[in-house]
């Protein structure tokens, strides 16, 4: 194929272009013909009622899809009437708004399909509010907005019925750009001074979270097409039988053989290093190439010339080991890190059979892991608490939202609801999130009003804003899981063209806009400051306490595939992604807490926890990569490993101090046997980084008074 006809498929397989391009051509098909039709102001009505649609949007199969189309429908008549009906009685209004707010946000607390569900009625109340001036009936709003977004649900169920599982491939796809990105950045260590190695640490683990988001959120859709279609289905077999083996290569992917710090010293052999580096980086660039084939629908090439690098690795490594003799300390680890990328060649050619339309019959019989179903009553009691973070965000968000309200009603603002958009927006569950957010909007919204006087100058007729306000509309929907800041200027200018055309073609005044988005960011921003701010140093203790406890389970059900024998169970793979998505916590933990006014105390003792317990995972994952049914672990310290995890994350939870246990021991042995070496070398460190969190554990307890009271004082 042509390079032209090469990118307009991988743009036209994108995730983020096809569903820009889905909003485009609903709104197209609303306000093309009202403009010919004379009706621009209905058609802007419908327009954004398709736009609060495809915000509200979750992924679903065919039957969840009608019917959260029909709850959603269902809700935002409801909503809009209300808000039609009241808005004339601001001491009726105002008490009732702030209280709907609350709910909505606590929808979130029965998974994603309800938080959306809450977020859309709410984005498309405040559109009625901002254009109730300009409704000239009292069923104008409710009927036209609800069938706006009934238009977009309908053609978004039909394109879902003509690819059910395009989202699918999608999302299986950035698992494996994701784990692309991850190897490339892995093979930088080795050829990357140590002073650099910190750097890289760190960007690692934030491609593993980018990652391990990647495969839970598969995970749950592959779920929910089971449920419906059931396992037998040949296409969901085989992208069963991707996912399982994405999950696999992402263990041996985030393993660690030997300390890169001391590699470079030790091994002392610059074609070995960079033979190590080649592999991984030609690995990567192939589970690039999977997930674009996974993208396209297309059968996966897996390049040769790896098996050729393995073996000419191997020949370099072992002709080195005749002129150096390395120790066996050294050598078992590198002959195990090569076997590590021999397993990946080996998925990648298992990979290449999958695409080829061969589905082994195992993958229908693999199970996924499910959230258990907690009874209402009991989630309801424990969400209704001030420790809980939708709580808190409810309360923050309804008091933000009684402030704008009280503003807007006491100064007669007539259109001075984009006030309460802004703080939609902005106002976030963390502080770190909103203050990032209140940044990317400022500069968003500015940016978009700066280029909004031009182009309706350069525009003025009704024809060229439409064109101009799906352009705008489009790009939103391209960035806005990407580039926030941009999608955020995009979406300002479509929201000031969309007003300004609903209202019959009046100009629009944007000093106004700016003060409202400058007060909303203001009352966002002081809101999350003082109304029970939600600072991620509060967290750390229960963070700290789920990554040990969730590694604790991790080594002990690899321990129980050595007695038994090596499988892919759920009994294995669930606390191996446990693992990984506590470490995530921790790790964004650390990013979050950068951001916050907090002693340089904090700042430090949670990185030496995201730190280490990356470390931890690291040699983990090694020690499955390479599980067998063996006798090796026998008499080793897993048992104590895994009880000194399991106590400290009990008593971290609890409160209580913990006991100044000695620090367990590491065990040598004396074996020529290649396993054996490695095993105990990865149980040393194992051990060792055990011992330095546990110390850090106490650290909690250990905090001075004033630092506790300066804390307070923060918190």
């Amino acid at each position: 194929m042509s390079p032209g006809i090469i990118w307009l498929r991988r743009v036209f397989t994108d995730s983020h272009f096809f569903f820009a391009l889905k909003v485009l051509l609903a709104m197209s098909s609303l306000l093309l013909p009202g403009w010919w039709l004379e009706q621009v102001p209905a058609a802007v009505t419908l327009a954004l009622g398709a736009m609060a649609g495809a915000l509200s949007e979750v992924d679903q199969d065919l039957k969840g899809r009608l019917r959260h189309l029909l709850l959603s429908l269902l809700c935002f008549f409801v909503a809009i009437t209300g808000v039609s009906w009241l808005i004339d009685s601001p001491w009726l209004f105002g008490p009732l708004l702030v209280f709907t707010t609350f709910v909505l946000v606590l929808l979130g607390a029965w998974g994603p399909t309800a938080g959306s569900l809450g977020f859309g009625t709410l984005l498309v109340s405040l559109y009625a509010m901002q254009g109730h001036a300009d409704s000239p009936y009292f069923w104008y709003q409710p009927l036209l907005l609800t069938l706006g977004a009934a238009w977009y649900g309908l053609l978004s169920w039909l394109v879902l019925l003509a690819w059910p599982y395009k989202q699918v491939h999608e999302q299986l796809a950035q698992c494996y750009f994701a784990l692309s990105r991850y190897l490339l950045e892995k093979s930088r260590f080795f050829d990357s001074p140590e002073e650099e190695h910190q750097h890289l640490r760190h960007g690692l683990a934030q491609l593993n979270i980018q990652l391990v988001n990647a495969l839970e959120s598969t995970k749950q859709m592959l779920n929910r097409r089971i449920q419906d279609h059931g396992k037998q289905d040949a296409e969901l077999g085989r992208l069963l039988a991707l996912y399982l083996l994405v999950q696999d290569m992402h263990e041996r992917a985030a393993s660690s053989h030997y300390s890169y710090r001391q590699l470079n010293q030790d091994l002392n052999q610059v074609n070995v290093l960079a033979g190590y580096q080649t592999l991984l980086v030609e690995l990567g660039e192939a589970c690039y190439r999977l997930g674009y084939a996974i993208l396209t629908h297309n059968a996966y090439q897996h390049s040769k010339r790896i098996a050729w690098e393995l073996s000419a690795l191997q020949d370099q490594l072992d002709y080195s080991h005749l002129k150096r003799h390395y120790p066996r300390s050294l050598l078992s680890p590198m002959k195990f890190l090569s076997r590590n990328m021999e397993h990946l060649h080996q998925a990648l050619l298992r990979a290449q059979d999958l695409t080829r339309r061969q589905t082994p019959p195992e993958a229908s019989q693999v199970e996924l892991a499910r959230p258990p179903r907690q009874p209402f009553w009991p989630k309801l009691k424990a969400l209704l608490h001030p420790n809980s973070i939708l709580f808190r965000h409810g309360v923050r968000l309804g008091l933000c939202f009684a402030l704008g309200y009280t503003l807007i009603a006491s100064l007669e603002l007539e259109r001075g609801y984009w006030i309460l958009l802004t703080i939609l927006f902005v106002c976030q569950p963390s502080f770190s999130a909103t203050r990032k957010r209140l940044v990317q909007r400022t500069l968003g919204t500015l940016g978009g009003l700066l280029a909004g006087i031009p182009l309706l100058y350069l525009f003025p007729s009704v024809g060229a804003q439409i064109v101009v306000l799906l352009l705008c509309n489009f790009i939103f929907f391209t960035q806005v899981k990407i580039y926030y800041s941009w999608a955020v200027g995009f979406v300002t200018l479509f929201v000031l063209l969309a007003f300004n055309l609903q209202g019959s073609g009046q100009d629009p005044i944007f000093l106004p806009r700016l003060f409202d988005t400058l007060a909303g960011c203001a009352m966002a921003f002081v809101a999350v400051w003082f109304i029970w701010p939600d600072w991620q140093r509060r967290h750390l203790p229960r963070l700290m306490a789920d990554a040990m406890e969730a590694n604790a389970n991790y080594l002990a059900a690899i321990a129980r595939q050595f007695e038994r024998g090596r499988n892919d169970e759920l009994d294995y793979r669930l606390p191996r992604k446990q693992a990984h998505l506590a470490d995530n916590q921790l790790a964004l933990a650390w990013q979050n807490i950068r951001v916050e006014p907090v002693p340089r105390h904090w700042l430090n003792l949670c990185f030496d926890i995201a730190y280490r317990n990356h470390a931890l995972l690291s040699y983990l994952s090694t020690l499955g990569a390479h599980r067998i049914h063996s006798e090796v672990l026998t008499g080793t310290p897993v048992p104590q490993l895994v009880a000194r995890l399991q106590a400290s994350a009990k008593a971290l939870r609890s409160g209580e101090e913990l006991p100044a246990y000695s620090p367990l021991t590491t065990t040598r042995t004396d074996s020529d046997d290649e396993w054996v070496i490695l095993t105990h070398q990865l149980l040393g460190h194992i051990t060792l980084l055990v011992n330095d969190l546990y110390q850090l554990a106490r650290g909690f307890q250990q905090q001075t008074p004033a630092e506790d009271a300066a804390a307070d004082r923060l918190g």
